[in-house]
């Protein structure tokens, strides 16, 4: 006759066994290819030039001499697309990203697309 410790052993190496034989049975079945976002890698102009605007990049320096950097898109899509001079007297509009982020949040969706 076995001891208990001996049994308790030997349950809990059939269990682990059985643990490792099931965990990895599966494994390969469970991967899957990725696909990579065609924005990766790319500045917040490349995005907006890809997403068919036109913009302008503008650095300013503070009094405290720290660089900000500040785009400008002058066109609505259709005046870039059709080549015609952007409207006269539009108003502009400041976008102002929060601590941690960055500008990349106001240009990562699609035109029909909203951050709402």
């Amino acid at each position: 006759m076995e001891t208990p410790s001996a049994l308790r052993s030997l349950v809990l190496g059939i269990v682990c066994l059985l643990c490792i034989l099931t965990s990895s049975a599966d494994a390969g079945a469970e991967v899957q290819e990725a696909t990579v976002d065609p924005d990766v890698g790319k500045t917040v102009v490349e995005i907006v030039q890809a997403r068919g605007y036109a913009i302008e990049t503008h650095q300013v320096t503070t009094s405290d001499r720290y660089v900000l950097t500040m785009y400008r898109l002058p066109k609505t899509y259709s005046e870039t697309q059709s080549g015609s001079a952007a409207a006269a007297n539009k108003p502009a509009v400041h976008l102002q990203h929060g601590l941690l982020d960055s500008s990349f949040t106001f240009v990562s969706n699609f035109r029909n697309q909203s951050l709402a």
